[in-house]
């Protein structure tokens, strides 16, 4: 790269470049990381496309590209992820987390009361429980995570984004809570994906992130058993359990919660349309 290099032509190469290495969204992450090593907004980026960039502002912006071809996620070349409409941290060892969970905060944040409190387990970097809390200034979330180094995202997380009004316990499930205590929710992300299906995704997923926060064992099922089958001690009547499914397991998920004696059963499906999670009512 020169310094005769612009904004345009550095966008182009890098999304060629990225391509050529089987980046998933070569222009969308070229424009992330030239953004972030220039400390703008994307938007900036096409006001100045033709811009010369500095040797100094190149040599920035090099060793992100670099990292990204190795398929080393975005969100941890950032140090963060948009989820919600909210910035969370996120570094290795902590779970990234998806557009698809935004849905299961929607159906807690419906079924809460102003004043309400949610149980979010395997909560990874915190962004379920957090952002159900940022988003009704009234209530409240204890959050539960295996993992040191995610929960101790979750609670910077939660400090920045709600303070004073989540916790984070460190353990197993319900095991970690000091006390017993009633929810009107209790959601979970945990890990659903079969060992058998690791082939099929990508090398970001795979070689970067925690694998004990996506494999399951039991077919994808261990985790999610253990959480219905505890949820409903933790819950007030009429309150909403939530969990977030591999698509193919919904069949077996809702049978577990109706084993479990929880009433209204479905599967909710996601913008692509696929069961992504199962949720019900304790009587």
């Amino acid at each position: 790269m020169a310094e005769s290099w612009t904004v345009r032509a550095l966008l182009t190469w890098a999304r060629e470049w990225l391509a050529q290495r089987g980046v998933e969204s070569p222009r969308l992450d070229a424009e992330l990381l030239l953004a972030h090593a220039l400390s703008c907004s994307r938007t900036r980026l096409y006001v100045d496309f033709d811009k010369p960039l500095s040797a100094e502002e190149l040599a920035r912006v090099k060793p992100l590209l670099r990292r990204r071809a190795k398929r080393e996620p975005v969100a941890y070349i950032l140090g963060a992820r948009e989820f919600y409409g909210r910035r969370f941290r996120v570094r290795p060892g902590v779970f990234i987390p998806r557009p698809e969970t935004e849905l299961l905060v929607q159906l807690a944040i419906e079924a809460l009361p102003a004043d309400g409190r949610a149980l979010d387990l395997c909560a990874g970097s915190g962004a379920v429980g957090v952002s159900i809390a940022a988003e009704l200034p009234g209530a409240g979330a204890d959050l539960v995570e295996r993992s040191p180094e995610a929960a101790a995202a979750a609670r910077e997380n939660a400090e920045a984004l709600a303070p004073g009004r989540v916790r984070v316990f460190e353990g197993d499930l319900f095991a970690a809570l000091p006390a017993r205590e009633r929810y009107q929710a209790v959601v979970a992300n945990p890990p659903y994906v079969p060992e058998h299906d690791r082939a099929r995704l990508a090398p970001e997923i795979v070689d970067h992130e925690p694998a004990e926060a996506i494999f399951a064992p039991e077919g994808g099922l261990a985790v999610i058993r253990r959480i219905v089958a505890g949820a409903g001690d933790w819950l007030l009547p009429g309150g909403l359990f939530g969990v977030e499914i591999d698509p193919p397991l919904a069949v077996k998920v809702c049978d577990l919660c109706t084993q479990a004696g929880f009433t209204g059963v479905r599967a909710v499906k996601d913008l692509a349309g696929l069961d992504r999670h199962v949720v019900a009512s304790k009587p």
